[in-house]
């Protein structure tokens, strides 16, 4: 794994256990049928994995209640189509493990694009590195079209971390034109492990 990152992948894979229980827990709350798009690396696919077990435990032991979707470069229409033919309630990105930040910003406008195009309507989750990579969403809402696409969307959800003060919040993301705001909806205190965990993973270089 070409990184940055001064953790090593054993602590990698294990951060996103911790964070794919609280995002399992606090962002797919409410919502029925779970598709998760991943990028294929080891840090992405653990991240899936984490969150739709933390959602499943959560009394949503049943048939068909989540689906996972790999992302390749060329074949964003394809896995619009099984997210449309799945029919979630809500798709959550799992992007940013071992890819550089501007590809994530690049295959985050893809995917949006393919969904928009496919006419998916439900909700959205979006993995912090995702909201970094994107500037904040910026990137992504100079595409007008992609723009008017959020903002018609029933909900976007997002977590964001504040590492020194060991917190996790969750938000409602509300798109205004080209900028994006934030509803916090809930806080949830971390451990100090995960903190230490979150301070040392880093992404790429550029």
């Amino acid at each position: 794994m070409i990184t940055a990152s001064r953790a090593a992948l054993e602590q990698e894979i294990y951060l996103r256990s911790l964070t794919g229980y609280l995002v399992g827990q606090h962002m797919l709350e409410g919502y029925r049928r779970v598709a998760v798009i991943t990028y294929p690396d080891r840090i992405c696919s653990a991240m899936a994995a984490a969150l739709i077990t933390s959602y499943v435990a959560k009394d949503n032991y049943r048939d068909e209640v989540a689906i996972v979707l790999t992302y390749e470069d060329g074949k964003e229409a394809e896995v619009a189509k099984k997210v449309i033919d799945y029919k979630p309630d809500i798709v959550y990105l799992s992007f940013g493990g071992e890819q550089k930040l501007s590809y994530v910003a690049e295959i985050t406008k893809k995917i949006l694009s393919a969904l928009s195009q496919a006419g998916y309507k439900g909700a959205i989750g979006i993995h912090v590195r995702v909201w970094l990579a994107t500037k904040q969403l910026s990137a992504v809402l100079a595409d007008k079209k992609l723009a008017d696409y959020l903002a018609s969307l029933k909900e976007i959800r997002l977590f964001t971390a504040d590492v020194p003060n060991r917190k996790f919040f969750f938000h409602r993301v509300k798109i205004e034109g080209n900028v994006a705001k934030l509803e916090k909806y809930r806080e949830v205190d971390i451990t100090s492990e995960h903190a230490k965990l979150l301070s040392i993973s880093l992404p790429p270089p550029e």
